[in-house]
């Protein structure tokens, strides 16, 4: 009877065998004391076939695997060839493996969990990923290749209904005159967003090259303000720019790609405000403000090493959702706004990051929207 119930006790290994990982057991040596049900899953062999044999026969390399994952208490990611004993079929599966030297008795514990199907959803994923990467690239290249040809159709009928409204092809009635306006302002707001969206696409494509040498940032800005401000006049928007704090001139970067950048926010003004005032203030960041949005550009925190361009418009209001996706271009909940309001603060955060900077949007009632972004005047290198 006693001989019985010896039987019906648990066996001492039960807990080990239900661990959810595989567990070897080792010798210092790596030589193997005892594995759990787990690893034979793994293995698809009996526990006469593993006790006793070596970590290295089961883990390629498995030796100087398991010394460096114990010296650094990291874990690692190893291939295996398992033979299944019973129809003798190879197949390839990946291991994450910890280890754990135990002093007290000389043995080594290695945990070990099968990874296989991660590495394929992985490989699945970077397959996928790398085919909606061509098919991204190919439409940037055929729409960059077309933008030419569209874009002249447009200013072709923007240019000849401007010409029957300044009468070249005679008096117009109130109704042709009515008729015509509207066909001018939606061409030249179309040929605007696709403007935008081609250079959008032409930057996300990494197609620009850019050409940074040294140019004076102050005079640059007055050139801009004078093309812009008979446009605010016509338009009357209600515009201050302030750039008297700004003291370092020089800055080396791209010229041309600067300039389009204080473009951009121009267009936001002009296009986007109707009954709003706008503001562009430039200078210098001051370094608590560098700290506080953890800026650490060219490992400096001077503020006259930076520019701070700061552009307000005050009827222009996002919410909270649109703020946390102001960066996501083709995000659904922004299809409200205008594609080329989108487009353009997209190709600002492209540029400043590019030239390692940031940018910031922020919205609130009674306030309206800044738009904040920080450039080096100088990339080293």
């Amino acid at each position: 009877m006693k001989l019985l119930d010896y039987f019906k006790k648990p066996k001492e290994q039960e807990s080990f065998d239900l661990l959810p990982d595989g567990v070897f057991t080792l010798e210092e040596d790596g030589k193997i004391l005892d594995v759990n049900d787990k690893i034979l899953d793994i293995y698809k062999i009996s526990r006469f076939n593993m006790v006793g044999h070596y970590f290295s026969d089961f883990i390629e390399n498995g030796t100087f695997i398991l010394n460096k994952i114990t010296q650094d208490d990291t874990s690692a990611h190893v291939k295996a060839i398992v033979k299944d004993e019973n129809n003798d079929e190879e197949k390839r599966v990946f291991l994450e493996i910890t280890a754990r030297r135990l002093i007290e008795n000389s043995k080594v514990l290695v945990c070990v969990r099968d990874v296989t199907y991660e590495k394929k959803e992985q490989r699945n994923i970077k397959e996928k990923y790398a085919q909606a990467q061509k098919i991204i690239d190919g439409k940037n290249d055929f729409l960059l290749d077309s933008s030419g040809a569209i874009l002249s159709n447009l200013v072709s009928i923007s240019g000849f209904s401007r010409a029957l409204l300044d009468g070249i092809g005679g008096a117009l009635s109130e109704k042709q005159e009515k008729y015509l306006n509207i066909i001018n302002n939606n061409s030249n707001n179309l040929n605007y967003d696709l403007e935008k969206l081609f250079a959008l696409f032409k930057l996300e494509s990494k197609k620009i090259e850019y050409n940074n040498k040294t140019f004076d940032l102050i005079n640059l800005i007055k050139s801009i303000e004078r093309v812009y401000q008979k446009d605010f006049h016509d338009r009357k928007v209600i515009f201050s720019l302030d750039y008297r704090t700004l003291t370092q001139r020089d800055c080396c970067l791209d010229s041309e790609a600067v300039e389009y950048m204080l473009r951009c926010v121009m267009d936001i003004f002009l296009r986007f405000s109707n009954l709003g005032k706008c503001t562009l203030n430039i200078g210098h960041p001051p370094v608590d403000f560098l700290k506080t949005r953890e800026f650490m550009a060219n490992n400096s925190l001077d503020g006259s090493d930076y520019v701070l361009f700061e552009a307000k418009i005050t009827d222009i209001v996002f919410n909270q959702e649109e703020l946390d996706n102001i960066f996501n271009t083709y995000y659904q909940g922004l299809t409200r706004r205008p594609i080329g309001l989108r487009a353009t603060l997209n190709i600002l955060k492209i540029y400043t990051t590019d030239f390692g900077g940031d940018m910031w949007v922020y919205s609130k009632e009674n306030f309206g929207t800044m738009i904040t972004f920080v450039l080096p005047l100088r990339i080293d290198g």
